[in-house]
């Protein structure tokens, strides 16, 4: 392996790490007050990714309740608190909004779709405890604190606002319900949103996907991951070659993460065959063989090490589970 290819290969997975780290400090704090909002009947509830169109090629989501429930996630809480405690979006909104949200999806257009080609292109669906002037307020401050223009209209069933220069993104909010996006993308979504569900239809509108999410089985933190044809040459530039590189191989990639008393992560790599796939395995172990030369928290290379590696036909399952003293080590690598 080259240097430049083993850069690239340390980079992907610590930017996984980076995502690990970012997912967990997403979650709130408490249970906040409740609102109007909390009258919706269930059985008229529309998730997040229900509304999340086919043809993402990125898709997350997190059951924000369920993990405030956690006992984990009460440390994990606290370990972050300078970062998702009252922040200046807290006090410029006059509540704390991470702290009304139930649950959320993101997602990312193909890059294989035409129409998609900017990188503004991204939906963040949200639903929660919050009525849609609350929201309102809070982007109305936040754009005047850096001294945009709000522009502010009725889309359907919503409120829609956005800063008036060109390029930004878009907020369109009711009672329960917010839609954060740009570009193309915010039109698709809002209109998924406006169309009523059929009784019993799909929590995940995307095939792919849902077949991928059935395999990791439930969680709290999903993300699932369709690469697409190309996508190593243009990850790289077409600096390496292709056909030497393990990590073309990979097709899809699925992660669930599982919050009780310990975080127990499942991550799910399919590659286009098994020899790809055994490729892969013996790449993950050059990987951790090459986490020892780096000067390292000798907590984290014991947790690296810990990561297991199990291989069936072209796909791979990466386990690991961290307990409540794992986590310090993790959350102070990627402390700002």
């Amino acid at each position: 392996m080259t240097t430049t290819e083993r850069n690239i290969h340390l980079g992907v997975l610590g930017a996984s790490l980076a995502l690990t780290v970012w997912v967990f400090g997403a979650q709130p704090r408490a249970a906040g007050p409740a609102t109007r909002s909390d009258t919706r009947s269930p059985a008229t509830e529309r998730s997040p990714l229900s509304i999340v169109p086919p043809g993402s090629a990125f898709l997350f989501s997190a059951d924000l309740r369920a993990l405030a429930r956690a006992p984990l996630g009460a440390h994990l809480a606290e370990a972050i608190g300078h970062t998702a405690g009252v922040s200046k979006l807290s006090q410029s909104c006059g509540f704390d909004p991470l702290a009304r949200l139930d649950q959320l999806a993101l997602a990312a257009p193909s890059a294989n779709l035409a129409a998609y080609e900017e990188l503004r292109d991204f939906g963040v669906v949200v639903s929660g405890r919050f009525s849609a002037e609350e929201i309102l307020r809070c982007a109305s401050a936040a754009i005047s604190a850096r001294g945009g223009e709000m522009v502010r209209a009725k889309l359907g069933s919503f409120e829609w606002v956005r800063e008036r220069r060109a390029g930004s993104g878009s907020i369109a909010a009711k009672d329960g319900l917010l839609i954060v996006s740009g570009g193309s993308y915010f039109r698709d979504l809002l209109g998924s949103a406006e169309t009523t569900p059929r009784a019993g239809g799909p929590q995940v509108q995307d095939a792919r996907h849902a077949e991928l999410r059935a395999a990791l089985g439930p969680g709290p933190l999903i993300a699932t991951w369709l690469l697409g044809e190309g996508w190593f040459e243009r990850a790289t530039g077409g600096e390496i070659n292709a056909r030497l590189s393990p990590l073309s191989t990979l097709k899809t990639f699925g992660a669930r993460i599982e919050v009780g008393h310990t975080a127990q992560l499942l991550v799910l790599l399919d590659c286009a065959d098994s020899e790809g796939a055994t490729r892969m395995s013996s790449l993950l172990g050059e990987l951790s063989t090459s986490l020892k030369a780096i000067p390292l928290d000798p907590r984290l290379s014991g947790i690296a090490a810990r990561i297991k590696v199990s291989q069936s036909g072209a796909r791979l399952k990466l386990a690991l589970e961290l307990n409540e003293d794992d986590l310090a080590p993790v959350l102070e690598a990627f402390a700002p």
